[in-house]
């Protein structure tokens, strides 16, 4: 019984999100909230093209991805920081046309983005390599606005070996399958949507490094 009541659980959670994505953002205005949430300069300037940014999204979708996966850092959506020829950042990201004008693979000012998330939920971070050499996050970059302009679909069915479409995390989890041979969920069984739904896998100290972390505000 208890079986078939996790099951149906898991079932609506899918249904839910095959319907809006891995991220609902409800409409409303800064005002509306208490605080207008922003980068500091000093956090600015720590930000490389090709970094990862996460973040927690409004909406009962985001609010049910973080009861269900109960992950340490709670967080809902992801995508990757592109920067421009003028110094300026941006996100790109997919998401679905049921909370978007437009389907899939899109691009917003990373400011946008930011704002666009819950108070002290954003975590950015950046891949081994381009810790190593600044080269390989304008490869991530690259990668990026390469699906970009493909206009890559939003992956309703969360099927990673389907690579016509993407949901959030499959973007990012692509782009270092493409450009490095390297799988972060290779520890997480494939057939199982629940964990290759995780978010762990791009901040995960064996392979990423945290370089701003709103989330310790809430420690």
């Amino acid at each position: 019984m208890k079986r078939s009541i996790v099951f149906s659980f898991f079932g609506i959670l899918i249904l839910l999100m095959l319907t809006f994505s891995c991220d609902n953002i409800e409409s409303h205005k800064p005002e509306d909230r208490n605080n207008y949430y922003f980068l500091t300069t000093e956090e600015y300037d720590k930000i490389q093209d090709g970094d990862v940014v996460m973040r927690q999204g409004y909406g009962i979708v985001s609010t049910i991805i973080l009861e269900t996966l109960r992950e340490e850092v709670p967080i809902s959506h992801i995508g990757v920081i592109s920067e421009d020829s003028k110094g300026n950042y941006y996100v790109i990201h997919s998401v679905s046309r049921s909370i978007s004008p437009h389907d899939g693979i899109q691009i917003d000012k990373l400011e946008n983005f930011i704002n666009q998330s819950r108070p002290n939920s954003v975590l950015i971070s950046r891949y081994g390599k381009a810790i190593e050499d600044s080269d390989f996050g304008k490869k991530i970059s690259k990668r990026a606005r390469y699906y970009l302009d493909k206009q890559i679909p939003f992956d309703h069915t969360f099927n990673l070996e389907d690579s016509t479409s993407f949901f959030c995390s499959e973007l990012v989890w692509r782009i270092l399958v493409d450009l490095f041979d390297d799988d972060v969920f290779d520890r997480y069984p494939t057939d199982n949507l629940r964990e290759k739904l995780k978010f762990e896998p791009f901040y995960d100290s064996t392979r990423f490094e945290i370089v701003i972390n709103h989330n310790k505000r809430n420690d």
